[in-house]
């Protein structure tokens, strides 16, 4: 019995300084981070000086103008910017939402190579039919209109099998 406690006792002092260790990394990360946030904190003081300075017209006038909009002009202005806002954000989606990327698109490219042409999918579904081992949708609002285009990448052994473009709008 007394033969094991050099190991027990090694093994306690071996525990303790990895402990150390660990703790050090910590705070040294800590660190890293409070000085992050201090260069944060002194760059927003910054810009608030600045902007106390400049000669920028005070938040309430520009309400008073932006009250001589008609409601019906203010709800088509946001109605318009809404639906730009989600026609950016499908385009910024990936390269899928160019036509030109799906003629590059043909059977036997793998899985990878159809992500590299045209960005992540919108969704991947396993399926549980023979022929299709996994289906990537690609799908989205393109013009805003509230219809949106989808293609469809059917994946077999990690090979597109078949693929269907979307039916991109006129004027693309």
């Amino acid at each position: 019995m007394f033969r094991k406690i050099p190991y027990v006792l090694c093994l306690a002092i071996y525990l303790a300084s990895f402990q150390s260790l660990h703790a050090e990394e910590k705070l040294d990360q800590v660190l890293v981070e409070l000085q992050a946030l201090r260069q944060q904190v002194a760059n927003l003081e910054e810009r608030i000086a600045n902007l106390e300075n400049s000669d920028v017209p005070p938040v309430a006038a520009l309400e008073s103008q932006s009250s001589d909009i008609k409601p019906q002009q203010r709800k088509n202005l946001f109605d318009s910017m809404r639906i730009e806002l989600k026609k950016a954000e499908v385009r910024a989606s990936g390269a899928w939402t160019s036509p030109s990327s799906w003629d590059s698109i043909s059977t036997g490219l793998t899985v990878d190579e159809v992500i590299d042409a045209l960005g992540e999918p919108t969704t991947r579904k396993f399926s549980v039919r023979r022929d299709t081992d996994e289906i990537l949708y690609y799908r989205g609002d393109l013009e805003g209109t509230g219809e949106p285009v989808e293609g469809e990448i059917r994946i077999y052994k990690d090979k597109v099998r078949r693929f269907t473009a979307p039916d991109f709008p006129e004027g693309d």
